[in-house]
Order: C-alpha cells, then sequence, then structure tokens
C-alpha cells in the first residue's frame, strides 16, 4: 500500500513537472533548429545593382574559372570551387540582372543572385568555403605563354579593390604577380599596347596567364620584380 502511494504521488508530480514546462522548452529550442524568418528573402529584397550581357568567364592562371565579365565592364567575382554550377547556369551572350554588393573598386561588384533573363533561371552565388575544396586547387598545371595586345580592361581583385591583372585585345587575360608593386599595378591604362610572357592555361573558357616579364614591345620585355615600379618607355 505504502509502495502504490509513493508511485502515485510520483507519477502527480511527474505531470506537473511536464506539463507547465514542456510548451516552454519547446519554444525555447524551435528557434534552434527553425530557419530564420526572410533569411532567404533578404537578398531578393535588393534592387538589382547591374543588369547586362555576359561577355566572357573570367579565369584564373590555371583555367579555372573564376566569375564573369559583362560587356559593359562589370566584374562579377564567383569562387572557383562553384565553377561547374556556373557554367551549367550562365554562358557568353545571356542577359543577367544582379543582386549583391558593390566593393571599394567600382567594376566589382560580388554578386549574391545572378538571375538568367535569357533562360529564366537563377543562379544562387555559394561562398567559398561552403563548398569542398576541388582537387584541382591542389595542382599546378600550366605552361609557358605569350601574348600581345592592347589593354582592354583592368581587372581587380574582388577584395582588395586593386589592379589584379589585365584583359587584352587578343583575349588574353593576364594576371599580376602578387608581389607586384602598388606603383605598377597603378600604371596600366586602357589602350595601352603590351606584349607579355608567362605561366597559364588556354581551354575552351578562354586563355590566362600570370605574367613574369612584361613591356611595350615583344624584344623589350622585362622581369616583373616587386621593385619595378613601371615598364621602361618604348623605343621611339
Amino acid at each position: 500500500m505504502e509502495i502504490t502511494r509513493w508511485i502515485g504521488l510520483a507519477v502527480c508530480f511527474g505531470s506537473l513537472w511536464a506539463g507547465p514546462w514542456e510548451p516552454a522548452v519547446a519554444e525555447a529550442l524551435e528557434p534552434l533548429v527553425r530557419p530564420e524568418a526572410g533569411a532567404s528573402f533578404e537578398i531578393l529584397a535588393q534592387d538589382p545593382l547591374v543588369e547586362g550581357v555576359i561577355e566572357r568567364y573570367l579565369l584564373d592562371p590555371r583555367g579555372e574559372v573564376e566569375g564573369l565579365l559583362l560587356v559593359d565592364g562589370t566584374q562579377l567575382p564567383v569562387t572557383s570551387r562553384a565553377a561547374a554550377q556556373l557554367l551549367h547556369a550562365l554562358r557568353p551572350g545571356d542577359r543577367v540582372r544582379v543582386r549583391g554588393r558593390r566593393h571599394q573598386a567600382p567594376p566589382v561588384v560580388q554578386p549574391d543572385l545572378i538571375e538568367n533573363l535569357s533562360r529564366g533561371t537563377t543562379f544562387a552565388v555559394p561562398l567559398r568555403l561552403d563548398l569542398p575544396m576541388r582537387p584541382q586547387e591542389q595542382e599546378l598545371s600550366v605552361r609557358e605563354l605569350t601574348a600581345n595586345g592592347s589593354v582592354r580592361v583592368l581587372l581587380f581583385h574582388p577584395l582588395k579593390g586593386i589592379v589584379q591583372g589585365l584583359l587584352l585585345s587578343d583575349g588574353t587575360q593576364v594576371r599580376l604577380p602578387p608581389d607586384a608593386s602598388p606603383t605598377l599595378r597603378n600604371s596600366f591604362r586602357e589602350g595601352q599596347r603590351l606584349a607579355v610572357r608567362g605561366n597559364g592555361t588556354e581551354n575552351r573558357y578562354g586563355r590566362a596567364l600570370e605574367a613574369v616579364a612584361m613591356g611595350y614591345d615583344a624584344a623589350r620585355l622585362v622581369p616583373l620584380e616587386p621593385s619595378l615600379d613601371r615598364l621602361p618607355s618604348p623605343v621611339p
């Protein structure tokens, strides 16, 4: 009888304990497992920053796609880890509308959402750290290349806002060495005629190299040492 009474009290107090607290606990835990309301709509609510036509893919010297260049010169950086998705969703000639953020370099827009108006699809741009490292990032497969042409577009680093390369009239994307001096980076102008030697790749998406020597004349190339402030003047 005594045992039965204690069991009854335990059940009774257990019910009182569980009753009032269960909803409170559930309510407290719910935000931890429920997606934030409106999080996926914040980008959609932004006004489009850019609308234009894709001219070409932006490449790194290994030939990996790492963004888009629009006909009007707007540069849209996208991590090369998302290259496969980007290539599937967007192609040169497609008209796009872009939502995102402008960086300190005026031509650069960090895209969050790219609407493909030509196909009626949308590409949500992933963050680099959200994707696994691809095997190609651990390998270096380049060869010596040369290029010759006038500067069409100055290409900017997506985060630092500095000139990191050039698009030449022959279609080659030239990447400056990481230790190139700020003065040299700022010395380039659209329309300048340049000759370049470096290491890079040519594939169906384009042609790109990292410059090791450069000049106004193919016969007078100079190594791009960190101390180099500007290229020697062309011979009259």
